[in-house]
């Protein structure tokens, strides 16, 4: 065989090699692309941050967690979108006994103990478009052995019509109200204001609604709030029959979950909506009855000094299937310490004794001022919690809750399957 030949031959041989490693380059490149469609997750393990879709994770202090002692852990969620968006909190691969707390602007979103199987801690939090949030994870190991796991931040997709999305389907939210909220009552119709509380992205029903009526069991609710996780908090349209005091004069107990009141409301809810759990949420209420040395409450000075009334708890939350409004929720919803408002959505015509809040106003060693609201629909700050007085109960519904109606009194919103 000639040379010229040999050569042609090998040239052939390079050239289909050559071929071959493109095409195989090819195949790959269209598989990672392929397989990027379907998983758009991206994860840079040099500084801890993921891009799940529209969301950037970045655990500063890494996801992982494996400590003898106790150990707190920052991480940051990013919302790149135009839109809302939902995501849920996991732990994973959990050994060891311990418990959590997880911190949103100083302020306890959720607590719990940790379990040894994997958990969605919370569920369908709201995230503001182009919003950033800076969460602080707080572990406590309960043994001697070593407490390790995973933490998880995963986008929701797919997120089902809850009670929240019929809501802001039915009422076209504000960014702000017609009047000044602290400072002005709210006799007109203002609609759904959006907000924030400690969780995520909040919305409250501030003036006269005529589209914020519940029935559950008979009893009649109305719609104070969308919660920053979902859920919608209601209060009984009417008070519980029999008057209650807060706490018992022998013994001062401005916590709301160790208080008379909160005995006689767990009775109450055993007895009325016992059959109902399943839709109703165990969540957090602002219990706030903080105060310095010299015993001024920081309540009282927000609201009626400053007239800055916030969803934000700036003190003590309690976790629970029922509870009562706090003065921020009531005031927000309308009423204030300076004006009779028997137009706003939480006044009641039959109403003839002053009701309940949840937090405190004045107060000493031995007594406690909480707020109420009088038959007026007016804030006061001058009844002891110690004497009998009448409550409206508060409870939430779950985000997963599905409804029908239209939420006025002629056709009030209905659970489905109730």
């Amino acid at each position: 065989m000639k040379p010229v030949t040999l050569v042609k031959l090998k040239m052939k041989k390079i050239y289909k090699a050559c071929l071959t490693f493109i095409g195989m380059l090819i195949v790959l490149v269209s598989s990672v692309g392929i397989l990027y469609l379907f998983y758009d997750k991206v994860i840079d393990p040099s500084n801890n941050i993921e891009v799940n879709g529209v969301l950037s994770i970045n655990y500063v202090d890494g996801k992982s967690f494996n400590s003898e002692n106790n150990k707190e852990i920052k991480f940051s969620i990013s919302n790149s979108s135009e839109e809302v968006q939902y995501y849920n909190i996991v732990f994973l691969k959990v050994r060891g006994e311990g418990e959590y707390r997880i911190l949103y602007n100083d302020a306890v979103v959720m607590n719990g103990d940790l379990k040894t199987v994997d958990e969605v801690v919370t569920d369908s939090i709201s995230i503001d478009a182009l919003e950033t949030k800076v969460y602080t994870l707080e572990l406590t190991n309960k043994d001697d052995k070593v407490l390790k796991g995973l933490l998880n931040v995963r986008l929701q997709k797919g997120k089902m019509e809850t009670f929240a999305d019929v809501i802001l389907k039915n009422n076209s939210a504000s960014e702000n109200s017609l009047t000044k909220v602290g400072t002005d009552i709210a006799v007109e119709n203002e609609g759904l204001i959006k907000s924030s509380d400690d969780i995520g992205v909040s919305y409250y029903f501030r003036g006269n609604i005529p589209n914020n009526y519940v029935k559950i069991n008979d009893l009649l609710w109305r719609i104070v709030r969308i919660n920053g996780d979902g859920t919608t908090r209601l209060v009984l349209n009417d008070t519980i029959k029999n008057t209650i005091n807060y706490y018992n004069t022998s013994e001062l107990k401005d916590n709301f979950n160790e208080s008379s009141i909160y005995s006689y409301l767990n009775s109450w809810f055993e007895e009325n909506l016992r059959n109902y759990t399943k839709y109703i949420a165990n969540t957090r209420y602002c219990n706030d009855v903080s105060h310095d040395d010299a015993y001024t409450f920081l309540n009282y000075t927000r609201i009626v000094t400053n007239k800055i009334p916030t969803l934000n708890c700036l003190s003590n939350s309690i976790t629970s299937k029922i509870g009562i409004l706090s003065v921020d929720e009531v005031v927000l919803a309308g009423a204030s310490t300076d004006k009779n408002n028997n137009s706003y959505y939480l006044y009641n015509a039959n109403f003839t004794d002053p009701w309940f809040t949840m937090s405190g106003a004045k107060g000493n060693d031995t007594s406690l001022n909480l707020f109420m609201v009088d038959q007026n629909g007016k804030v006061r700050s001058d009844i002891v919690g110690s004497a009998y007085h009448t409550v409206r109960p508060v409870i939430n519904l779950i985000k997963n809750a599905e409804v029908t109606g239209s939420g006025t009194l002629e056709d009030p919103y209905l659970l489905k399957g109730e």
